[in-house]
């Protein structure tokens, strides 16, 4: 999410692609220098056992319908585990803190109280905030702010890179709906293939 102003501060998860996101922003307004809080609580979703595929490959293996049960239901059940505990990245968290796999419903329980707990005081002090994390886990953020309905939320294809623009009120509501910054013909498309993802390749 980016402002029009320089930023006071950044949060991203511990994965690599929303990390690597953050530096080429950073690069490009020049502020590499800002401090960057990293939490697995903006992490993507986790897929369990598919962790390691994409979703075409899901698609190919376990069919297109699995697909979208496990990558659009809110809270469907996954029967697909794995152990992450081990993971050097969480090596200061205990392994009742960490799912085996988890739905939109278990990411958003994560991902917002975060949002609430340290984002949110960050804002509340005039702070110009910079997130860079993943789809679903900025899907519950979007959907606190917008009000959305699980239905709604499910439906909504946040276009990878696209940068988002969100001004909020003294309230911490959104003043008008999220605004995408760039190319618009570039925005659909990005949308398009995040909508085409989760499909088998031919």
């Amino acid at each position: 999410m980016l402002s029009p102003k320089p930023f006071d501060i950044c949060f991203t998860s511990v994965q690599k692609s929303a990390i690597r996101i953050l530096w080429t922003v950073l690069d490009a307004v020049d502020q590499m220098w800002l401090p960057v809080v990293r939490t697995w609580r903006l992490n993507e979703w986790h897929y369990g056992a598919l962790t390691s595929l994409t979703k075409a490959e899901t698609a190919a293996k376990h069919g297109e319908a699995q697909v979208k049960i496990c990558s659009r239901s809110y809270d469907p059940y996954h029967p697909f585990y794995s152990n992450i505990s081990k993971d050097h990245g969480y090596v200061d968290l205990t392994e009742n803190h960490l799912p085996s796999y988890e739905s939109l419903k278990d990411t958003i329980a994560r991902a917002l109280p975060f949002y609430n707990e340290e984002i949110v005081p960050q804002i509340k002090e005039g702070k110009w905030v910079l997130i860079a994390a993943h789809g679903n886990s900025l899907w519950g953020i979007v959907k606190h702010l917008e009000g959305l309905s699980e239905e709604i939320i499910m439906e909504l294809n946040l276009p990878t890179g696209i940068p988002i623009v969100y001004e909020l009120d003294k309230n911490l509501k959104p003043i008008k709906p999220m605004q995408f910054l760039g190319d618009e013909e570039a925005m659909h498309k990005a949308m398009e293939a995040v909508a085409a993802q989760g499909k088998a390749k031919k």
